[in-house]
């Protein structure tokens, strides 16, 4: 998928959340409306008897589509969080591949068996000079009075 293609698919999928956002809001501001009046209405002294008992019903079964619709745009706005972190990690994990293919790490070499007795010998005279240094050095030996 080219950047184009996703950057496109981007500015849709906002568009329709924008959308959808705005139809929701509608639809809640609608829906508090209704339940307002059916309160209203089930609190009224002129209202009779038996349609209190219905006027109180309606205003339950809105007050739980409310809470449906509440429920979709949590969901909703977590399934767009989600997408959003998904899209970080695969882009982190982009980033470390690149650097690992880039070559930061020091590369190994193997010697040859001649070589390594060559550095063996290096090692042995080494090793050899500095106890010589040691047994000359005077801070090491101590004085006598």
């Amino acid at each position: 998928m080219d950047e184009d293609d996703y950057r496109e698919e981007s500015e849709v999928a906002k568009s329709i959340n924008a959308w959808r956002q705005s139809e929701r809001k509608v639809m809640i501001d609608a829906i508090q409306d209704l339940i307002r009046t059916s309160h209203k209405y089930a609190k009224s002294q002129y209202t009779p008897q038996a349609q209190r008992a219905r006027w109180t019903k309606l205003a339950g079964q809105l007050i739980w589509y409310e809470d449906q619709i509440l429920k979709s745009f949590t969901l909703e706005a977590l399934t767009i969080e989600m997408q959003e972190l998904k899209k970080r990690v695969v882009e982190g994990e982009e980033r470390r591949g690149r650097q690992g293919r880039s070559g930061n790490y020091p590369l190994m070499g193997f010697r040859r068996p001649g070589d390594k007795k060559a550095g063996d010998a290096e090692k042995a005279e080494d090793e050899e000079s500095s106890e010589t240094v040691r047994a000359d050095d005077p801070e090491g030996a101590k004085e006598v009075a």
